[in-house]
């Protein structure tokens, strides 16, 4: 397993990184903590997931919705990277920076414009669409920090087995682009924190309200609970376009969507999602800056 996992005196490691391997460290057993504490819950109240379910198919979307959905931002990403590729033919030297821009920017724009129709098409407003009338903002925000730390431990198990399970077979471990990015520092100030805000901001609140807020209830129109979750967080998890990753985004995107059929408000995925790509970036910058050994 010497390939996977780095061996480091943690008393070599500088105080930074140590402090914040331990916040790290109590993160995860709070979250174990909370994992057992809702199961013993859901023993003694059980869940109604038929009801629950019920709730997410009176929202307003459709087959056609997803498909529009799906084909419309399917169709961004050719345009991007038809242009990012006459950008290489004809030599453009940042072409490499300019495919990540351009997915990323075509994928925000056309969902704000896909969200903006279909809204307008259904002639619903934002409160009953993404249910942001259950309960008060500030309960769901504390729900999807609770959610969030209940998540990470089984998210990061699964990362780990992912990992190696591509060891086993002989299969290199490749990281996301962006994370590639973020770790690089030749890269520009601007072009990190444009993405830093497309990561933070951005992709919590448009992903969230595409996956979970339409293609999920869409879902359930037509197929049963656990199709319609294993569909949506599928499709989640393949769009990062980084196959090492897929395993442990669709288990995130799980929990996303059990967030929402829970709450039944976009607000808590939006606080899970929100804090897991915070978390990340925070760390990517902390290693770069006081560990760069680490990186390999």
């Amino acid at each position: 397993m010497d390939s996977i996992f780095q061996t480091v005196d943690p008393h070599e490691l500088p105080l930074v990184i140590q402090l914040i391997g331990s916040l790290m460290v109590f993160a995860i057993i709070a979250g174990i903590g909370i994992d057992i504490l809702l199961v013993i819950l859901m023993r003694i109240r059980p869940p109604s997931f038929p009801g629950y379910a019920k709730r997410m198919q009176s929202r307003p979307w459709s087959w056609r919705d997803v498909g529009f959905l799906v084909s419309s931002v399917v169709l961004g990403f050719l345009c991007a990277q038809v242009v990012a590729e006459i950008l290489f033919a004809v030599g453009a030297e940042a072409a490499g920076t300019c495919i990540m821009q351009l997915h990323t920017l075509f994928f925000q724009v056309l969902a704000i414009g896909i969200i903006i129709y279909l809204l307008r098409h259904h002639g619903v407003s934002w409160r009953r669409a993404f249910g942001l009338g259950h309960g008060h903002v500030l309960l769901r925000i504390g729900q999807g920090i609770v959610f969030y730390l209940a998540a990470m431990p089984v998210v990061l198990f699964y990362g780990l087995a992912s990992m190696m399970l591509f060891h086993a077979l002989g299969l290199p471990f490749e990281r996301q682009p962006a994370v590639d990015f973020m770790l690089d520092p030749n890269q520009s100030l601007g072009l990190q924190l444009y993405l830093v805000v497309l990561a933070v901001v951005g992709a919590p609140l448009i992903e969230e309200a595409l996956f979970r807020g339409i293609a999920f209830p869409a879902m359930l129109r037509h197929t049963t609970l656990t199709r319609a979750m294993v569909f949506v967080s599928l499709i989640f998890a393949a769009i990062h376009l980084t196959p090492t990753a897929v395993i442990p985004l669709f288990v995130f995107a799980m929990a996303l969507s059990l967030a929402y059929l829970y709450t039944g408000n976009i607000i808590v995925p939006i606080v899970m999602h929100l804090l897991f790509n915070s978390v990340s970036i925070g760390m990517l910058f902390v290693i770069r800056t006081f560990a760069p050994e680490l990186i390999h």
